[in-house]
């Protein structure tokens, strides 16, 4: 639901390192579940991964978890986007989705840096991009607004 907060391990990136949203506060985060056989996913990532690499990871990180596929089209999705910079996960049972109450795909969440549910997307059209980089755009203003206050208050 929007302003609770998610469940916060969305599994192991490929380092095998733990990604915790926790670790992750004080940045926007956009958590989006796909799989290889979504059309829509395929189309998604590709955006979001240029979305992560013009903007960095100081104020944004963008985890694109996998859900439910095999190890080998898992595999031949990564080799695929292995020049990917955003955060590459794995939900192989399913766990970690249905944690999220996800039921189609490409299943976006956009999550603020306080850790809540800013939003919640499901599907992808031509447009989502940028009403998705508008979001961003105003969570990260009104964080910067709330670190000022924070300052001279």
């Amino acid at each position: 639901a929007i302003g609770a907060t998610p469940p916060p391990l969305l599994g192991k990136d490929r380092d095998g390192n733990a990604v915790d949203l926790n670790a992750l506060r004080g940045k926007v985060v956009i958590v989006t579940f796909w799989a290889s056989w979504c059309g829509y996913c395929l189309k998604e990532l590709p955006e979001l991964n240029s979305l992560q690499a013009q903007s960095g990871d100081q104020w944004l990180k963008i985890i694109a978890v996998n859900v439910k596929d095999d190890t080998a089209d898992y595999r031949a999705m990564m080799k695929q986007m292995r020049d990917y910079t955003l955060v590459m996960t794995r939900d192989r049972d399913g766990e970690i989705a249905e944690s999220y109450g996800v039921k189609g795909y490409p299943n976006l969440w956009m999550i603020d840096p306080q850790g809540r549910v800013a939003s919640h997307h499901v599907g992808y059209g031509e447009g989502s991009l940028a009403s998705t980089i508008d979001e961003i755009k105003r969570l990260l203003h009104a964080e910067l607004a709330r670190q000022q206050a924070a300052k001279t208050g």
